[in-house]
């Protein structure tokens, strides 16, 4: 049974979530075999999912036609197969396995600039679950699982997925996996939702999106309007259902990425 750390990065577009990622899965990729912060913890496998590699085919009868713009609207969850995506992290994942309990729930400090919303990383109170309890018995998650096997055709349903609160696991030596998840929408699907131990979303201001979004060229293109009536709102519903969560640290897309990087690393390293 393999241990996993389940590290999500979520953003507006243009954000740089792409580039964070890739970041820390090279990171990560050099320091394999390597003690990982702390001495009881080796760094073992390091895999990396981008949610942009499940956008459905431009034909797909899925999408949804923008009739004004005579353009689809790539914004919504329905643009994506999901469930591809969830059985992909099923193959990586194993059918038992273990996600690590990071301690998350209890932000550090930011360096100044980095976080969005400051008030949000003080007085955090940790979330307390029952060590013997499968922690996703009241999520989809559980009935995604329990459907899952490596063949893709159902009926298994022997994983085992806690995050133990013993001390001797906290102490014990452990080969650790990471799975960096990267998307714009990971954090709006339940199953991804549940899965990350570790959550990054960040953000940008409207104005700076839309010129970073300019210089950019989509297959397809974006049409004029697109990015006003579609792609803002869109994304300010989608982080309107994630922004209050205690857990996810919302980070300033504006800073340097080499900033960004070192931030999110200590975060990990803290949280470990």
């Amino acid at each position: 049974m393999e241990t996993w750390l389940v590290i999500g990065i979520s953003g507006v577009t243009n954000g740089g979530k792409t580039t964070l990622a890739k970041t820390l899965e090279a990171y990560f990729t050099a320091q394999q075999g390597k003690v990982f912060f702390k001495e009881n913890l080796t760094l073992n496998r390091v895999v990396s999912l981008c949610q942009d590699d499940y956008f459905l085919p431009v034909d797909s009868p899925k999408h949804t036609l923008i009739e004004k713009l005579n353009h689809m609207n790539w914004e919504v969850m329905s643009s994506l197969d999901m469930e591809r995506m969830c059985f992909d992290i099923m193959k990586v994942l194993g059918h038992k396995f273990i996600l690590y309990n990071c301690g998350q729930h209890r932000p550090a400090t930011a360096v100044a600039g980095t976080v969005v919303d400051r008030h949000r990383i003080e007085q955090v109170e940790p979330m307390v679950q029952d060590e013997e309890d499968n922690i996703f018995a009241d999520h989809m998650l559980s009935n995604f699982l329990c459907k899952y096997d490596e063949n893709g055709t159902g009926g298994r349903t022997t994983n085992l997925i806690k995050k133990s609160k013993n001390d001797s696991y906290q102490t014990m030596n452990l080969k650790l996996n990471v799975l960096l998840l990267e998307g714009f929408l990971i954090f709006n699907h339940p199953i991804t939702l549940d899965l990350c131990s570790v959550k990054f979303h960040i953000h940008l201001p409207y104005e700076k999106c839309y010129a970073r979004r300019s210089q950019r060229v989509y297959d397809p293109p974006d049409v004029v309007g697109y990015f006003e009536m579609f792609v803002w709102p869109m994304y300010e519903k989608h982080y309107k259902e994630f922004r209050d969560r205690k857990d996810v640290y919302v980070l300033n897309g504006e800073i340097p990425q080499e900033n960004l990087f070192n931030y999110v690393l200590n975060c990990v390293k803290d949280l470990l």
